[in-house]
């Protein structure tokens, strides 16, 4: 066991441009020793393989953005491509998980109604489901993806995380 990963730590894998070297070192030390939870939004990105190798922190940026807008077009394709009944269906079984998800943590807590991490939430699973029909939606996926989005808080950051 290691001390949780630290910003200088992190530093120590990064090369010039923020070009992150050494993958697999920077797994182990995570593996053995966690992460700072300041740190937790910037390297699960990398350990859920969200950046190409080899990106810069300014291409990483871009990349972020691309995928932010690929993400909203997908969200609203899917949703105007499925059925009605597909679709009631599917958001009623996301809600039930959806309503119950981390109501603890004051992320998620607060009323129900209009909440907007509770929205992001249903929006990011329901997504999901429509694009992976044969997986669709599970219960317990919104345990995955609530820690994820109450990290990042970014709704297409999450859902790239989920993925």
């Amino acid at each position: 066991p290691c001390a949780p990963l630290s910003d200088a730590d992190l530093r120590t894998y990064l090369g010039p441009g923020g070009r992150l070297l050494r993958p697999h070192d920077l797994r182990l030390h995570v593996y053995h020793g966690g992460v700072e939870p300041g740190l937790r939004k910037v390297v699960w990105r990398y350990l859920l393989n969200v950046f190409p190798p080899g990106l810069s922190g300014q291409e990483r940026l871009a990349h972020l953005r691309r995928k932010a807008g690929e993400y909203t077009a997908l969200k609203e394709v899917l949703a105007a491509r499925a059925a009605p009944a597909e679709l009631a269906l599917v958001a009623a079984a996301v809600r039930k998980d959806v309503v119950r998800t981390d109501r603890g943590h004051p992320y998620f807590g607060g009323p129900e109604e209009g909440h907007p991490h509770l929205a992001a939430l249903q929006a990011l699973l329901t997504t999901f489901a429509l694009g992976h029909p044969r997986l669709s939606y599970c219960q317990g996926m919104s345990d995955v993806a609530a820690p994820l989005l109450a990290v990042l808080d970014d709704e297409a950051q999450a859902f790239l995380c989920f993925c």
